[in-house]
């Protein structure tokens, strides 16, 4: 569709910036603008644009037009326009013209609006993009970390297990020790008077026996509650390691959905 386009005042503007939005898809050819006023705002926006001005009535309408615009409202130019035009050329007068311009501006209003909430958006997208990254670095780190614990565990329970060995030796070495004194009690019964000195050795052995049995108890005890220790944050380190993996794949999402949203808005 050919338009032309008189008055260029803000009215003639908005309507030429429109139309030069629509010309951009090719359902619109302005073929021109014009005002008697040279310093319109209209014409030095189509400068601008390229588009073709005049000042002079009968040059104008000897361009081939579908469409007139006439937005000055004045009853003379509208009909000096219906007087030059063509049979074929349709005219919108000043109040059919301005209900458009109404809308046009209501839809450029509009558009400034959805403009700013792009650009909203496009904020807060950099700004998760950044926690993002964030998150993913802590992640990392707490992965890191993670598994030098799970190593620091591992190397704990063998360590463990290795004294388990040692209080096994112990406590072997402790049964020997009191069947030594009992056989030594055993000689100094049999020796009477002359085996006293095999009493005494044999008081101590077994002193010596119940204070390692004791010692071997306790060792024994503490192993057990350091096993269980260890057990227990063996177990908060898997679910350390479940909740990065579950926060890792949360992070992945929302760089996938971050990604989705910047091809959106890059075809806007």
């Amino acid at each position: 569709m050919k338009v032309g386009i008189v008055g260029a005042g803000n009215a003639g503007k908005l309507f030429l910036k429109t139309l030069i939005d629509i010309e951009t898809e090719g359902e619109v050819n302005v073929v021109g603008i014009m005002d008697i006023n040279p310093e319109a705002p209209g014409l030095a926006f189509a400068k601008q644009h390229k588009i073709p001005t005049y000042t002079d009535m009968k040059l104008f309408m000897k361009n081939d037009m579908d469409l007139i615009l006439e937005l000055t409202g004045s009853a003379s130019v509208k009909q000096e326009i219906s007087s030059l035009k063509k049979d074929s050329t349709h005219l919108m007068d000043s109040h059919a013209a301005r209900l458009t311009f109404l809308l046009s501006q209501h839809q450029q209003k509009l558009y400034e609006k959805l403009e700013q909430y792009i650009k909203y958006i496009e904020s807060l997208m950099k700004s998760m993009a950044d926690n993002i990254s964030k998150i993913n670095e802590t992640v990392e780190t707490i992965g890191v970390t993670s598994e030098k614990i799970i190593e620091s565990v591992n190397r704990s329970t063998e360590s463990i297990n290795e004294t388990d060995n040692i209080v096994m030796i112990i406590n072997d070495i402790t049964s020997r020790i009191k069947i030594l004194g009992i056989n030594a009690s055993i000689e100094a019964a049999r020796a009477g008077e002359h085996g006293a000195g095999f009493s005494v050795v044999a008081e101590e052995i077994g002193k010596l026996t119940d204070s390692s049995k004791n010692a071997t108890s306790d060792i024994t005890s503490l192993i057990k509650k350091i096993k269980q220790d260890i057990s227990g944050l063996a177990n908060i380190t898997e679910n350390l390691d479940a909740i990065c993996k579950k926060q890792n794949e949360i992070a992945h999402s929302l760089t996938d959905d971050n990604l989705k949203m910047e091809k959106v808005l890059s075809e806007k």
